[in-house]
């Protein structure tokens, strides 16, 4: 089963309601939505907690928790909202 991200808890979680079409001017908009809601956090690293990066963890993570993640889970995260998006991603 394919990972799909749940994008209208992603939207809500960065408090954007703008468009979705995969545009310039919405990725500049995602991007400053992003890490203005999203903060670094390695609090689990640091605390000697074991990290999933399994794309269903981060999200629960990051968007449904609440949490920040580390460098890792926020560029996985963008990138896998980015591809559903319709975004052309290299990673």
């Amino acid at each position: 089963m394919s990972y799909s991200p749940d994008l209208d808890a992603y939207f809500s979680r960065i408090n954007d309601s703008g468009s979705r079409e995969p545009t310039l001017e919405t990725l500049n908009r995602l991007i400053a939505a992003h890490v203005r809601t999203i903060p670094f956090e390695n609090l689990d690293i640091l605390l000697g907690r074991p990290i999933s990066v399994g794309l269903e963890a981060i999200e629960q993570k990051l968007v449904h928790d609440r949490r920040g993640g580390y460098c890792f889970e926020q560029n996985t995260l963008f990138q896998q909202v980015l591809l559903a998006l319709g975004f052309s991603v290299r990673a």
